[in-house]
């Protein structure tokens, strides 16, 4: 029987074919928007992971603005005074201090000119955060000299993919109409942002935009030092500072709470809106089964009049409507996956490289999906099927 139901079943869907694919894309566009972000948020949390790695656990990193929208503050232009932040040099526990500067730039290589990150830091002091705490290692060339030379380190990514051609140390750039030799590019870090970045050292970038202050603050404490409780005493001193008065101190276990904190939020409002499309596939399906009974009433009275029994009538329906959920949760998975590394790759051509993950997919996960989507696909035919189990023989032979 189950043989006869499935024959029927498929020559049901050649006849409505228009109906029953528009039911079946609702069912795949809910399961492709759950398998991207599956893959997305596996890869996001792969990035996140080794942004963190190159936080450094000796490290703690002050920025303008509260820790919820740190980007505000440093796109605000606040800056903190440099005198302000090397005094905290004096707190227990703390090796150095090394104030920041960032600022978009336009930076010009063989008559080609390009809006580029600028970090800016001392350099004795940044080689060896970058070095010792962070495991980040020159691919070619050198370290600028001193302070007062006009040279520049390029990111991995900026110096291969920025300008047309490559630049490579001994090459000259024009950063704001100020000449800078190009002397060592940073092998790749994987982190999208120092990645695509030009960095010179503080006081050139002073004198590049006029300005005094810094951006941002990394803290190197001492071996052995306990990290909070320096990062309370940080918080402490800089609150007697008056330039700003919203500011974050970021420890590497701070760091990592919020950034989930932040991504559990967003995995929620996009699971959100995956099972609101759903919830259209399956009134979708619901609505294609109350039309399909309405269209076979006939059909069913014969069926009752050769002996088909209730149960019989019940389980060929809820099977059709569960045929449509698995088939659209079948697509879906298809279409997911090849969306997600579809997208991966243009986002890669960026230089954001990682984005999508398929480390959490693996066909356990198909597999409870596609039961999922049939269940979805019952229970929404559970009433037009219950409707034609209790239609009976005479009067469905009637209808016309």
């Amino acid at each position: 029987m189950l043989k006869s139901f499935f024959i029927l079943i498929l020559k049901g869907f050649r006849y409505r074919t228009v109906r029953s694919w528009l039911t079946i894309i609702g069912i795949v566009i809910g399961i492709m928007v759950v398998v991207i972000i599956l893959a997305l948020s596996s890869g996001i949390k792969g990035a996140i992971t080794g942004a963190l790695q190159t936080f450094g656990s000796d490290l703690i990193v002050i920025f303008p603005g509260k820790e919820t929208n740190p980007i505000v503050g440093i796109l605000g232009g606040q800056k903190f005074k440099e005198k302000d932040l090397l005094d905290l040099e004096k707190i227990n526990g703390v090796k150095f201090v090394v104030p920041m500067g960032i600022s978009t730039l336009n930076v010009e290589h063989k008559g080609e000119t390009k809006s580029v990150m600028v970090h800016a830091a001392n350099w004795r002091k940044y080689v060896e955060v970058l070095e010792s705490s962070q495991g980040i290692e020159l691919e070619k060339g050198r370290w600028p000299e001193n302070d007062e030379v006009s040279e520049a380190v390029f990111g991995h990514l900026a110096a291969k993919t920025l300008f047309k051609g490559e630049v490579v140390a001994g090459d000259e750039v024009v950063i704001k109409s100020k000449r800078f030799r190009v002397v060592g590019n940073l092998s790749e870090i994987g982190e999208q942002m120092l990645d695509n970045v030009i960095f010179v050292s503080l006081d050139m970038l002073h004198s590049l935009t006029d300005s005094r202050g810094a951006t941002s603050v990394i803290v190197k404490i001492t071996p052995g030092a306990d990290i909070n409780l320096i990062a309370q005493q940080v918080k402490f001193q800089l609150s007697k500072q008056e330039v700003i008065r919203d500011f974050s101190v970021l420890t590497p276990d701070k760091a990592d709470r919020l950034v989930g904190n932040v991504l559990s939020i967003v995995e929620f409002v996009l699971m959100i809106i995956a099972l609101v499309s759903l919830v259209v596939g399956a009134v979708g399906i619901m609505n294609t089964m109350y039309t399909s009974v309405l269209e076979r009433t006939r059909q069913i009275g014969v069926m009752k009049a050769i002996g088909a029994s209730s149960d019989a009538i019940l389980s060929f329906f809820l099977l059709e409507s569960g045929l449509i959920g698995s088939i659209g949760g079948l697509l879906g998975i298809i279409l997911g996956i090849f969306s997600a590394y579809m997208l991966g790759a243009v986002a890669g051509g960026f230089g954001v490289r990682g984005l999508f993950s398929f480390a959490s997919l693996d066909f356990f996960g198909f597999f409870v999906i596609l039961i999922i989507t049939f269940v979805i696909g019952v229970i929404s035919g559970l009433l037009p099927a219950l409707q034609a189990s209790r239609l009976e023989p005479a009067e469905a032979l009637r209808y016309e």
